[in-house]
């Protein structure tokens, strides 16, 4: 992710933000753009720290270049590239046993014979606790693997990483699909719970709408869940239907209102692997642990979405059948009490859907009861139970008995008297 003086944006008159893409096909740029991925290659085979791979960069700036630009791409490299993890030897506590036992009259000399001492009491290469010195550092981290395949790459990468930046400060986030394949919106649909985003389905001519609440909308967690929902975006951008995206953001210290508006004529493209639908933790979680208690029900993924009140549409997570009977469980990780309300209104007008709701109370963003509601909810802070969802299904789809037969007195099906045969002639 980009920060935010890396951030390149034009804003006109109407308040309407315009990411500064780069040209993808500009020879310029993806001369520019290999020459920053050599930088990043030849400091894996050389054990560069990313301390000296910066001053690289800013030696490849030089004059008459887009200082942002450049260091935009490098941003984008050190998020792609993995650093040395933390030092086996706790780094504050190198540097002030160093400094204890070099005394107040420090010297060269003095400096190595502690060195050597330390080397002994940690059993560790002289070397490497000089290494560890400061190894808490990032800029002291070394580059340890790196797998980007060229400067085209980097270039499609970075633009995507604008509007994700942009999307941090986003309050309210809508895209139509026009003409999704199901496939298509089960997996968008399945990306907006992996990521854990408060969404409203609903239909919308031709297609399907998305609305989404942004980082700015919550009270607390907004880091988080800014960072959710710019994870959020490459999965819209495997979509092969034509879509639009309008957001709101809120822009510059005031954060004053403005606009973000993007389609899939505009050119970005997803920089990952089309892996299909995802799976949450908690839902894997749940799932082997429903299964442990081999229960008559069978439990299935996904499936047709839920229509709940004024034409919204609900995706859940689960659906549980045994006969002519039928649940679902709905897992809500993030939430608002407004949200939750509005989600729970909605759900009133699905009363015969059967839905069980399982709310996180670790992961709310705004204290507060959800009181008034009538259904089925089990919170639950890092795993759903599932002996009480088992519970809960088993109340909202109860056996279907089917009513007994009437019986007469003599114990014979009740009924109109059968007429006496006529015995035949002779």
């Amino acid at each position: 992710m980009l920060t935010a003086e890396l951030i390149r944006v034009r804003v006109n008159k109407e308040r309407e933000l315009h990411p500064s893409f780069l040209d993808v096909t500009k020879p310029a740029n993806i001369e520019r753009a290999d020459e920053l991925v050599e930088i990043f290659r030849g400091g894996l085979t050389r054990g560069l720290s990313l301390g000296e791979l910066r001053v690289e960069v800013e030696d490849l700036i030089g004059d008459g270049i887009d200082v942002k630009v450049v260091r935009g791409l490098a941003k984008v490299l050190e998020d792609r590239a993995e650093w040395t993890a933390e030092p086996t030897v706790p780094s504050d506590e190198l540097r002030r046993r160093l400094f204890e036992r070099v005394g107040p009259t420090p010297s060269i000399q003095r400096a190595n014979e502690v060195w050597a001492e330390l080397a002994v009491m940690y059993d560790r290469p002289e070397e490497e606790l000089r290494r560890a010195l400061f190894g808490d550092r990032k800029d002291e981290q070394t580059l340890r693997a790196f797998d980007v395949p060229d400067g085209a790459w980097l270039l499609q990468r970075y633009n995507v990483s604008l509007v994700q930046s942009v999307l941090l400060r986003c309050q309210e986030l809508t895209v139509t699909l026009e003409g999704p394949s199901p496939e298509r919106l089960q997996q968008l649909y399945r990306a907006v719970k992996f990521h854990g985003l408060m969404a409203r389905v609903t239909p919308a001519e031709g297609g399907w709408r998305f609305q989404l609440d942004g980082p700015t909308s919550l009270l607390q967690h907004s880091t988080r869940y800014g960072l959710a929902l710019a994870s959020w975006l490459p999965t819209l951008l495997l979509q092969t239907c034509p879509w639009r995206l309008e957001a709101e953001i809120r822009w510059g210290v005031r954060k004053v209102r403005h606009t973000l508006n993007l389609s899939s004529e505009t050119g970005l493209r997803p920089y990952t692997r089309d892996q299909g639908a995802y799976v949450t933790r908690v839902e894997e979680w749940f799932q082997e642990r429903f299964l442990a208690l081999e229960s008559p029900w069978t439990l299935s993924r996904g499936g047709q979405p839920l229509k709940l009140t004024g034409q919204e549409l609900l995706f859940p997570c689960f659906t549980f059948t045994q006969g002519e009977r039928v649940a679902h469980l709905e897992i809500v990780g993030f939430w608002r009490k407004d949200w939750l309300k509005r989600r729970l209104t909605a759900l009133k007008g699905a009363g015969s859907a059967r839905l069980v709701l399982a709310v996180s109370s670790r992961l709310d963003a705004a204290k507060g009861g959800i009181e008034g509601f009538k259904g089925q909810i089990i919170p639950f802070k890092e795993v759903v139970p599932a002996k009480d969802v088992l519970a809960a299904i088993e109340r909202l789809a109860p056996p279907i008995v089917a009513a007994p037969t009437p019986q007469s007195e003599e114990g014979g099906p009740r009924g109109r008297t059968p007429k006496p045969r006529r015995a035949p002639r002779a």
